[in-house]
This record gives structure tokens, sequence and C-alpha cells, in this order.
């Protein structure tokens, strides 16, 4: 038996996450999008508050800009963003959520809620700390 590779079953685990929510989304009929949509909506909904700009998503999803930008068309095309010149900067596009985008957010975090809880079953409180501690450290050695 060859030795399990930790970054290869992350990844692994990321996609199983994300097709299964993703499906989840689509069947429930809140949302028909993607997971890097989904990641987008995510980010822009947690900071809601504030001017966000497409570098900004770029880095916090780890795409390139053409594809961030076709992203974010199809999804302006979708009526889950706005984007609009910013009033600081030309050259800068500054993305914001729609009404739409928002309530059906919010209708996606309760299905997170329920799924997430159907993941940890059988899980128990010290595994999940000891799941916790692993994670913080393998993200303080990628800084």
């Amino acid at each position: 038996m060859s030795k399990r590779k930790i970054p290869f079953e992350i990844k692994m685990l990321d996609n199983m996450l994300n097709r299964k929510i993703c499906e989840n989304v689509k069947k429930e009929g809140i949302f028909n999008i993607s997971h890097v949509q989904a990641d987008i909506l995510g980010y822009l909904y947690k900071n809601k508050n504030r001017i966000i700009y497409q570098n900004e998503v770029e880095k916090e999803i780890g795409a390139r800009r053409s594809t961030i930008s076709g992203i974010l068309k199809t999804m302006e095309k979708n009526d889950l963003i706005i984007r609009i010149d910013s009033l600081e900067d030309a050259r800068k596009k500054e993305i914001s959520l729609t009404d739409k985008s928002i309530k059906k957010h919010d209708e996606l975090e309760k299905k997170v809620i329920i799924f997430e809880k159907e993941l940890l079953k059988g899980i128990s409180c010290e595994e999940k700390k000891i799941f916790f501690k692993v994670i913080d450290k393998l993200k303080e050695n990628l800084k």
C-alpha cells in the first residue's frame, strides 16, 4: 500500500465537499452555480459592508484575472452580482451582491448548517479539536 499524501487528501476532500454542496444546492433549487461561484458569493457576503474589487476576489480564490473575469461576467449575467466603475480608480470595478444573491445566500446558509451536521456524524468533540489543531498547524506552515 502506498503512503497517502496529505495535500492530495485535502484536495480530494475539498473537491468532494464542493461537489456535494453544489449538488444539494441545485437539488434544493437555491442556486445553479459552480463551487467557485459559491466561494465568490461567500467572500462577497462576508465583506458586504465594504467595497470589494476584482483583484481582491482573484487573491481570495487563487485564480487568474482572466478566469475570474469570465466567472464574474457569468455571475453578473445571472443577476448574482453587480459590477460598477470605481469612483476612486477608473481602472477598477466594484463588485457587490444583488438582492437576489443575498436572499439566496441566507437560504444556502441554513442548508450548510444541516450539511455540516450530517458530515460530522460519528466524529467526537475531541476529534474535531484535533482536526482544527492540525489544520491550524498546516496553515501556519504555509505562511
